[in-house]
C-alpha cells in the first residue's frame, strides 16, 4: 500500500489535557484551535463529480469540503455563511441521494450549561449544482445529531440525537419529526435491512437491539445485545456499534467498539459471531469493496489497520497498519471512510490533540 496524509490545515499549539475535559467555550476562546483542531469524521465519495465530500469538526463552524483527489485540493462549501456557533460537526452524517445532492446534518460539542442556549442540529440537503443549502428542521429541540441513515424510497431520514440519546424518525417530505423514542445508547452508524426496517441499540445498561418498522410505524425491542452490552464502549452510552452496513447478502455486518465483527440476521434478529480482524480494540468504518469483500479499519490510538473479510471463506486479511509511506507516521483514529474507485481508499482521522486530524489517502 501507499499511503499520504492530506492537510487541510494544521494546529500550532498542542492541547495539554484530555479532548473531553473541555467544552465549545474552551475551544473556541483559543484562535488556534478554533480554526485549526480539525477532524475528518464523515467521508462520501460523489462518482458523478469525481469528488469526495468530507464533513468536519471544526469550531468556526467551516465543517463542510469538498476535496478533489486529482488536484489533491480541498474546496469550502461555505457552510459558515448559513451556520450557526454551536454546529462545529458533521459526525456520521453526509448520505449521497440518487440525484446527486446530499443530506447532512449537524452535531456539537458544547457541555451541558450551554444546552438551552443551542437550537439542536438540523437537517439540511446540499445541491451541488447551485451550491446552495435547503434547511429541512431540527428533528429534535436542544439535541444535536450524532448519526443518519437515508431511506429514499419511502422519503424517511433516522437518526440519533446527542447528548441525550434519543432516536427519530424524521420525514423529508412534511419536514417534520414523525417518531422519537428515547434509547439511551447511541450507535456510531445504523443500517436498514432488506425488508426496510432500520436497527440499533436501546438501554445504558445493556445496548439490546431494536428495531424500527417504518410501514407498521413502531418499534420492536429485543432483549439481547449485538455483543456482550456495554463493553469497550466509546464513551458513557456510545456503543458497542461502531460501524454497520447492509452487506447486500440478507445481512447486517456490525464492527464493534471491541474490534470484533459480527453479522445480524434481520429475519430472526440472530448474532453470528465472525472473528476479530486484530488483536486491538474499535472497527468503525466498512465498507463492501469493489471485490465483494467487507472492507474495514480496525484499531486504535495509532494502532489502526486495514483488513478484508471474504464471506465466502469466513477469512480475514491483514493488509497493514496505516501509516504515512514517506514519514512513517501513523493514523490517531480512524473514523469513516470510502471507496475511490477500485484501488483508492480515503480515510478519516479524528481526535488528534498534538495536531490537526487528517484526510488520509491509501493506494492499493
Amino acid at each position: 500500500m501507499k499511503i499520504a496524509a492530506h492537510v487541510l490545515r494544521d494546529t500550532k499549539e498542542p492541547v495539554p489535557v484530555p479532548l473531553n475535559t473541555l467544552g465549545w467555550r474552551d475551544f473556541t476562546a483559543n484562535p488556534d484551535w478554533k480554526r485549526n483542531l480539525i477532524s475528518t469524521t464523515s467521508l462520501v465519495w460523489h462518482a458523478g463529480r469525481n469528488r469526495l465530500v468530507c464533513g468536519l469538526t471544526s469550531f468556526d463552524t467551516d465543517i463542510f469540503y469538498e476535496f478533489d483527489p486529482a488536484a489533491s485540493e480541498f474546496h469550502s462549501l461555505d457552510y459558515p455563511s448559513v451556520s450557526e456557533p454551536f454546529e462545529i460537526k458533521i459526525h456520521r452524517s453526509l448520505v449521497l441521494a440518487n440525484d446527486g445532492s446530499l443530506y447532512g446534518a449537524t452535531a456539537c460539542l458544547h457541555r451541558e450549561d450551554q444546552r438551552y442556549e443551542a437550537p439542536g442540529g438540523r437537517i439540511f440537503r446540499y445541491d451541488f449544482e447551485s451550491g446552495s443549502y435547503d434547511f429541512l428542521g431540527i428533528p429534535v429541540p436542544h439535541d444535536y445529531i450524532q448519526t443518519i441513515t437515508l431511506d429514499e424510497k419511502r422519503g424517511l431520514i433516522y437518526g440519533v440525537t446527542y447528548p441525550v440519546f434519543d432516536f427519530f424518525v424524521f420525514d423529508l417530505t412534511e419536514r417534520r419529526t414523525r417518531y422519537r423514542h428515547h434509547v439511551g445508547s447511541a450507535p456510531h452508524v445504523m443500517a436498514i435491512d432488506d425488508a426496510g426496517c432500520i436497527w440499533s441499540t436501546w438501554s445504558p445498561r445493556t445496548h439490546n437491539l431494536f428495531k424500527y418498522d417504518p410501514d407498521a410505524d413502531r418499534m420492536h425491542f429485543f432483549d439481547h445485545s449485538v455483543s456482550g452490552g456495554s463493553a469497550g464502549l466509546m464513551y458513557p452510552g456510545a456503543g458497542p456499534i461502531d460501524m454497520m452496513i447492509n452487506g447486500g447478502d440478507g445481512f447486517l455486518y456490525v464492527g464493534l467498539t471491541t474490534g470484533d465483527l459480527v453479522r445480524l440476521e434481520p429475519g430472526s434478529a440472530r448474532v453470528e459471531y465472525l472473528g476479530k480482524p486484530s488483536a486491538e480494540t474499535r472497527l468503525p468504518a466498512m465498507e463492501v469493496g469493489p471485490d465483494g469483500r467487507i472492507w474495514g479499519i480496525c484499531g486504535f490510538l495509532g494502532k489502526c489497520r486495514l483488513f478484508a473479510y471474504d464471506r465466502e471463506s469466513g477469512s480475514f486479511e491483514d493488509l497493514g497498519p496505516i501509516r504515512e509511506s514517506q514519514t512513517d507516521l501513523p493514523i490517531f483514529i480512524a473514523h469513516d471512510m470510502a471507496f475511490a474507485g477500485e484501488d483508492r481508499i480515503f480515510v478519516g482521522e479524528t481526535d488528534t490533540t498534538d495536531r490537526a486530524a487528517y484526510l488520509w489517502e491509501i493506494r492499493l
